[in-house]
Parts: structure tokens; sequence; C-alpha cells
């Protein structure tokens, strides 16, 4: 399964959850139209002739109030609770104690954590999540957030504590495939809807000590108390639907999410190894915070320490998890106690990384991480190692390494005048910061450059949104300041603008499919800007153009037609993909298609077509691995 096939799954998901919350709106109605039916016509408080007269069990107009009211207060609850997660992932993280790991902790198992998690972002192409410690015993971690600019990492103690730097590998590669494939932002909608359907049973205790605390003695207080028991089995109907609800969406994604861990590492031992831990463990992975209830499907493993039925269990058990992994299991769990392993896997296979040549390899790396990119990435983290330390002291710091690769992205002479800009809008102090990165970036290729931009954009843009456009405008400055913008100013200003607008808003509406025809000139303009980009005379790039709109005609072009070269400019790009980086994948796939047919139309795949490849894919929110050629 590619990236675009699991972001649809997850999309049917949430279809599937829509549906279930219907059928317990529908079943909660139920009973309350029931109970009122049962109260009005059961004789209480009518004559004797009247109690004994025919019933009738069917009132369309007081059913459909009754639902009315039901899907109201229900939709209503559920909103609110969405509303009140509208941060993203860092609110999740904190409702359960979570404290986010300093950048520049000093704790040997914090320092292996971030560590990790820099090398699980370097390998997919993605920004660094936040990381957040739960103060838990039990080995257990998530990710949440809506989209990859607001996501965090969680991981409790105890997972840092008893796990190895394999085992901790291969959870964090668990918990990035929740990231990639679109799991997160289904399950802070799934938390919602719990928080609506649970209102219910909530709305019910709080009647019943209501009525405990009253001081009156008389009719008042036995009919809270009925009151209060009819709307707690009432909710608990809710509560039925939640937990189905719950191990619906949930079972089969931690098998999906573990293979795919094993795909990424390499390394069927590191997970493996970290369920039977788990599973050697008294309270496994058992997670004391009140709000695990309503949470428990963003975790690794079950965070209740009792296990439930297995139609309500909102993980599959250890037991199948391990042997799909290791079909030869033993069935003995792990000592629990820690084996030191601190360094990259001595038992990873060494996997050489190889660059894709054909459309559908390319296809195939959006959003996945190999073994051989886990590689490249822990050779390009220990590359540029200081620099991440660097990175990670101060905003100050990561802001001037944004500012740096916007300069070092133009012709040289620019330098002076665009350093003067930064002096002039930021100060004195981020002006020499900025300076002394231009010389160590000039040193570094493309890949490296990536690495540091995707663990230093969170560090820049932080939570301070007025410093952040004013930041994003000042590189739009820059790369303007020779009155033409290459592509890869474009992709560090256009992904920084794009990371800015998600973090500040990250429950924004997601688009919807745009028609054909409204794509059509926009898509010209990219293919234009790519062809020329790649194509050495006009020729080769007419010809490459009419591949990339050979691919994207069945869906799109009508009329594929090559642009002036002075009409693609910064303004037109930059429109063309404001309208493509919100699309639904299944559209930005046919796009990004075309741009792999024009830039591989020669059938030559060079370093730099590459770094193309990449920056157009970053322009569309596409998380891709380092890409280096033979």
């Amino acid at each position: 399964m590619d990236f675009f096939e699991a972001q649809e799954l997850a999309r049917k998901r949430s279809r599937v959850m829509v549906l279930l919350f219907l059928l317990s709106v529908l079943a909660i109605t139920t009973a309350l139209y029931g109970l009122i039916i049962f109260v009005t016509g059961s004789g209480f408080g009518r004559s004797t002739a009247a109690a004994h007269s025919e019933v009738a069990f069917w009132h369309p107009e007081l059913f459909f109030k009754t639902f009315a009211g039901v899907a109201v207060f229900v939709t209503g609850c559920s909103i609110f609770k969405i509303a009140q997660l509208r941060s993203g992932g860092s609110v999740v993280a904190r409702s359960l104690g979570g404290q986010e790991v300093a950048p520049t902790t000093s704790n040997a198992d914090e320092r292996m954590l971030l560590n990790i998690v820099e090398e699980m972002s370097i390998a997919s192409g993605v920004p660094m999540p936040e990381v957040y410690l739960l103060p838990e015993d039990g080995i257990n971690a998530f990710a949440a957030g809506f989209k990859t600019s607001d996501a965090v990492v969680a991981v409790t103690r105890g997972c840092i504590r008893s796990l190895n730097r394999d085992e901790l590998q291969g959870v964090v590669a668990h918990e990035f495939s929740h990231i990639l494939n679109g799991d997160m932002r289904m399950n802070i909608r799934l938390m919602g809807v719990l928080f609506g359907i649970l209102a219910i049973a909530v709305l019910g205790r709080i009647l019943l000590r209501f009525s405990g605390n009253t001081r009156s003695r008389g009719g008042g207080a036995v009919v809270l108390i009925m009151a209060g028991l009819a709307v707690t089995v009432i909710g608990y109907i809710g509560v039925f639907f939640g937990r189905i609800i719950q191990s619906a969406i949930s079972r089969q994604r931690e098998y999906l999410a573990d293979a795919a861990a094993v795909q990424f590492t390499r390394n069927p031992n590191g997970i493996a190894g970290a369920l039977k831990k788990i599973g050697a463990s008294t309270i496994q992975g058992h997670v004391t915070n009140a709000h695990s209830q309503e949470t428990a499907h963003f975790f690794f493993v079950s965070a209740f320490k009792l296990n439930l039925a297995s139609l309500f269990a909102t993980h599959p058990p250890l037991k199948k998890r391990i042997q799909a992994i290791n079909p030869d299991w033993d069935g003995a769990f792990s000592d629990i106690k820690r084996r030191q392993s601190t360094a990259p896997s001595a038992t990873q296979k060494k996997v050489k990384a190889e660059s894709p040549l054909k459309p559908h390899d390319f296809i195939n790396t959006i959003g996945q991480v190999s073994a051989a990119a886990i590689l490249t990435a822990q050779y390009l983290h220990k590359q540029i190692g200081n620099e991440i330390e660097r990175v990670r002291q101060s905003m100050d710091s990561a802001r001037s390494l944004l500012l740096g690769l916007c300069i070092t992205s133009s012709p040289p002479e620019d330098d002076t005048i665009q350093l003067l800009e930064v002096k002039k809008k930021l100060g004195n102090a981020i002006y020499e910061e900025t300076k002394n990165w231009l010389l160590d970036l000039l040193a570094m290729d493309i890949n490296q450059r990536f690495a540091l931009f995707d663990v230093a954009l969170p560090v820049a843009i932080g939570k301070d949104y007025s410093k952040a456009f004013i930041l994003c405008d000042l590189l739009h400055d820059l790369a303007h300041s020779d009155g033409k913008v290459n592509l890869q100013e474009f992709a560090l200003v256009n992904t920084t603008k794009v990371f800015v607008k998600e973090r500040s808003s990250p429950n924004a509406r997601e688009a919807s499919s745009m028609h054909p025809k409204q794509m059509e000139m926009p898509l010209c303009v990219l293919l234009s800007a790519v062809a020329y980009t790649t194509g050495k005379d006009e020729k080769t790039r007419a010809m490459a153009f009419k591949e990339g709109a050979r691919k994207c005609n069945r869906y799109m072009l009508d009329e594929a037609i090559l642009l002036p070269e002075e009409t693609v400019n910064f303004e037109a790009l930059e429109a063309a993909l404001d309208l493509f980086v919100n699309l639904p994948t299944p559209q930005k796939k046919v796009i990004f298609e075309g741009v792999l047919a024009v830039v591989l139309a020669d059938g030559k795949v060079m370093q730099n077509e590459l770094c193309l490849i990449r920056i157009i894919a970053m322009s569309l929110s596409l998380p891709m691995p380092p890409l280096i050629a033979k």
C-alpha cells in the first residue's frame, strides 16, 4: 500500500466512523423515545380507565423531535471537544500529563529518543515533530496531530527506561506510520466523537451525584434519582457504541503500522522485542491518567491494565501482533531488564540507498520510510550533528538557519544586500548568526540542507505566530531580492508559509476535489516551470512538457499549452501550488505523476533532477525521503 492508498483508506475509515456515530445516535434516540413512551403510557398519574386504555407506541413527531434533540446534544459536545483540540497534537499530549522534551536535554535516554525521532524525520521528509514524555511507568507511546505541521510523538517514561535503541526505534517507526498514513487526524476527530457519545452517560452521573447531595427528601429527589438512573443507562448505550467505534477503527491499523515499522527499519526484532517486553511487564502499557479512556485508540498498545473483551479491545492481542511479525516466535515474553543499545543497530541489514528510476518508483517513496532512507538519515545526522545541536539551542539560531538557506540558494553576489535586509528587519543578533551560517551551508549538499531544514523548521516557527509570519515575509523578500526566484528558493519560502499556516490553524477544513477545468491553467504553469528548469533547449522542453501533459490528460488537461517562459513567474507558480497543496491525495498524485513525466522524459536521473523532484514534493506537502543519485 503506497502513501496515496493509505490516505484514501484513512478517509474511508472516517466514513465508517461517521456511520457508527449515526447508529449510536439512533440507538440512544430509540432508547430515550422508549423511556418517554413508557413513562407517558404506563399509567403514572392517570386514571384507572386511562391506564388500561390501549397505548400507541409509534408517534413519528415525538420520535423525530427526540432524535433531533439527541443529535444536537451529542454533535454539539463533539464539536466542543474538537474545538478544544484545535491546537493539535500538543493539546492531547499535555492532557495526558506530557512534558515536552527540551532540545537541549542532557538526559541520556531523552537524547536517544530525540536522535531517533530526528533520524526518522529526516528519513521520511517531514518536519521534526514535537517530542513529549508521559509520567507513566507502563511501556507505551502515541502520535497525535491534525497534520505533520502540528504532530507530536509522545512516549512514556517506562518506554525509554525499558527499551533499548532498536526497540525504541521500532516503536517510533510504528508511530511515524500513523503520522504518514493520515491516522492522526482521524484519531483526534474520533476523540471528539467519543466525547459527544459519552456525554449522556456523564450527564446521568452528574444527575445522580446532584440527587445524592440534595437536601430535599421529597418527591423531587426521587424524580432526580430516577432521571439520573435512566439517563445513565441510556448513556451506557453510547459507551457501548464508543467502544465499538474505537475497536473498529483502531485494531486493524495496528497490524498495518507494525508491518510498516518492520518495512521502515528492516529489523523485525526491534518492534517485536518491544512488544515482548510489554507482555513481560506486570503493568504492560497501562496509562493511569483519567483521559486514557477517550485517547485509548491513540496508543501503541492497550492503555488499560485489564484486557477488555475482544469485541471492545482497542488493540489486537500482543501475542497475535508478535506472531504476525515473527511467525517462529516461541511464545515466551522477554525479560523486562533493559539491554544497553544506544548506537544504531549492528544487526540491521546494510541497505544501499539507490535512487528511483521510473515514475512509479518515485511514487512509492512518498510517505514511506525505507531501511535505506533510515541509514541515509543516520549518516546525514552524523554528518551535520554539530549543526543540529546549534539549531536546538534557540529559536533565533533556527530562524537564522532558514534565512541562511534562502540566501545560499541565490547567487553569492546577492549575499550582502540580503544580509542587510535581515539586519534591517530582525536586528544585529540575527544578522550575525545568519552570516555565521553561510559558509557552513555552502559546504553542504542539498540533502544535508533539507535534513537541517526539517529539524529547524518547527524550532524556528515555535508558537509565536506573529513572529512566524514576519519570518515568512522576510524569506519572501529575500527570494525576490534579485528579481527572480529559483525553485529551491520557492520550495523554502512556500513550505515555510504552508507550515506556518497549518500549524496556526491545524484544524482547518480540508479542501475538496477541484474540477479539472479549474486546474487546467495552474497545471500548465507548473509543468511549464518544470520543463524550463530541466530542458536544455526548446525541443527537449517541448517534448518533456508533452510527456507530462499526456500523463495528466486523462484527468485534467484537455488542451496542453507550454506557456512562454516569461509568463511562468513566481506569482503564477505560487498561485498554482497554493491551489494544489490542499487537494485530496488522488488529485495530488496525478499532478506529481505529471511532474515526474516531465523530469524523467529523457530517461536519465541526475542529482539536480532528484533535487527538483523533492522540491516539488515539498511544495505539494508530499513527504519524500532523501534521494541520492547513483
